[in-house]
């Protein structure tokens, strides 16, 4: 009887999961030249003690064209480390602050991830997330949000949300 159930069970999950669209634009994964680009773009911005925390080629601009090398970079600070990002598209580099020439996370933040949101008609959104401890609230993560409006990647918003457990 449990095989008579599972059977038609394990058919139906095959089909419906072998006809599931697949991702319609794929992000390579990071080349060597990209992580050596990186490298030197973050000892030229941060210095000898700038530590790569992050770094992908991603559609930020135009959708599909994974044109963007987007790198985070970490310099320790005393009270642990401070987060900066930029943007790296065709010679051109963008750097991406939520303050003037500040780091984009809040001092005493750690970097999470990246996200990213395409919108019809509208630039990307992109979201650099951070985790940082609040003594009332908890563990908590703080999103910031970007958009390139053609000279600059801009402050959009930003919002804090309790971490999942």
């Amino acid at each position: 009887m449990k095989i008579r159930l599972i059977v038609p069970v394990f058919l139906l999950l095959t089909l419906t999961c072998g006809l599931a669209a697949a991702q319609s634009v794929r992000n390579p994964k990071l080349s060597p030249q990209d992580l050596e680009s990186a490298t030197k773009l973050i000892r030229d911005l941060g210095g000898a003690g700038a530590e790569l925390t992050y770094a992908a080629r991603l559609d930020i601009i135009q959708k599909g064209s994974f044109d963007s090398l987007v790198v985070v970079y970490a310099l320790p600070v005393s009270s642990g480390k401070d987060y900066y990002a930029i943007v790296s598209r065709e010679d051109k580099k963008y750097p991406v602050t939520a303050s003037k020439k500040g780091p984009v996370l809040n001092p005493g933040d750690k970097f999470l991830r990246v996200g990213l949101k395409h919108q019809q008609g509208s630039p990307s959104l992109f979201r650099i997330m951070g985790a940082f401890n609040d003594p009332s609230r908890g563990e908590m993560q703080r999103n910031v949000d970007f958009q390139f409006n053609g000279a600059e990647f801009a402050l959009v918003a930003k919002s804090e949300m309790p971490l999942p457990r």
